[in-house]
């Protein structure tokens, strides 16, 4: 495929106007950073882009140009850890300068980074950022067809910040007595590669301070994508879920902000708590898949994956990992 870059070259040399006020070290950089991508060097291309985009701080239009490609040369290289963080401070210029939307980019260079950011960049995080990201995460995908003589699956609502509101509590079953060595209905046994969902502790009242820490996470989480606003709430929903692991909702707040910071390891750990997850959240089912794949445990993120997709809403983001978690 070729690359999208070399119109985007010509264009810059064209108006290298507002790249006088940038000083020329930087200036060299940034074209030697487009001339690596466009040999086919992304790693290269991103280490100087990387470098390029330092000097332009001072001029937001030149910074968001410079940071769109650098999240190009990343994705080319497979770096999605460094796309991500790109794409935080992108998202920070657009929010603060209109640094994006008003940067000088060929149309065929926002296109593929737009395409890239759908991919890669959950719909939670996308919707709570500027308006011209905000778009990406209702951008339809194609589904598959259902499978003869079924009925295609009723659409559902784009995945949200999964907790907008807690679920509702279920009254205590009246306990039975069963013959030894049977199990309680409704306990899941693991198969291979699926890690077993730890019991649930004796319920804790939460105090009114702790239900209003967990009513600012989830509001957090609704409201910011913002790596700073992001990692503060996750701090304070993994200090109510440590003090109640029985707290489901906390449990589940703590388990999507570390998903949203690529915390795989803790997005696991608090995702499986609360006596596990139900397929009526698909969303936090692809969550914890994505975290679970991301961790290396490929095996419990498919089986995991295969639960949440028949009600989760398709996206270019989640498409791209099914194809990954199923090896597609």
């Amino acid at each position: 495929m070729r690359s999208v870059l070399p119109a985007a070259v010509t264009l810059l040399l064209a108006a290298a106007g507002p790249l006088l006020a940038v000083d020329p070290f930087y200036q060299e950089l940034y074209r030697d950073g487009n001339l690596a991508y466009d040999r086919g060097d992304a790693g290269g291309a991103a280490r100087t882009l990387r470098l390029a985009c330092f000097g332009m701080l001072d001029e937001p239009k030149l910074l968001g140009g410079c940071l769109a490609r650098l999240a190009l040369a990343q994705d080319k290289a497979t770096d999605l850890e460094g796309f991500r963080e790109t794409f935080v401070r992108l998202a920070d210029v657009e929010e603060r300068f209109q640094g994006y939307s008003q940067a000088d980019l060929p149309a065929e260079v926002r296109g593929a980074l737009e395409q890239k950011i759908g991919a890669h960049i959950p719909a939670a995080t996308l919707e709570s950022s500027p308006p011209v990201f905000r778009a990406l995460a209702k951008r339809p995908a194609q589904q598959a067809a259902p499978p003869a003589g079924k009925p295609a699956a009723k659409p559902r609502s784009p995945p949200q910040p999964a907790l907008s509101a807690a679920p509702p509590a279920k009254p205590p079953a009246a306990p039975e007595t069963k013959p030894a060595g049977t199990k309680p209905a409704g306990t899941v046994t693991a198969g291979p590669g699926t890690p077993a969902t730890p019991p649930v502790p004796a319920a804790r009242s939460l105090s009114e301070e702790e239900k209003g820490k967990l009513e600012s996470v989830r509001k957090s989480l609704g409201e910011t994508g913002k790596g700073k606003e992001l990692r503060q709430a996750f701090q304070t929903a993994r200090e109510v879920a440590d003090a109640h692991p029985e707290a489901v909702d906390a449990q589940r707040l703590a388990g999507e902000a570390a998903y949203r910071l690529s915390l795989w390891s803790d997005a696991v750990s608090y995702l499986q708590r609360g006596g596990g997850l139900p397929d009526s959240e698909p969303e936090l089912l692809f969550y914890l898949a994505v975290s679970l794949y991301e961790s290396g445990n490929r095996a419990a993120a498919t089986a995991t994956l295969k639960r949440s997709l028949p009600n989760l809403q398709r996206s270019p983001y989640v498409d791209a990992y099914a194809r990954k978690i199923l090896g597609q």
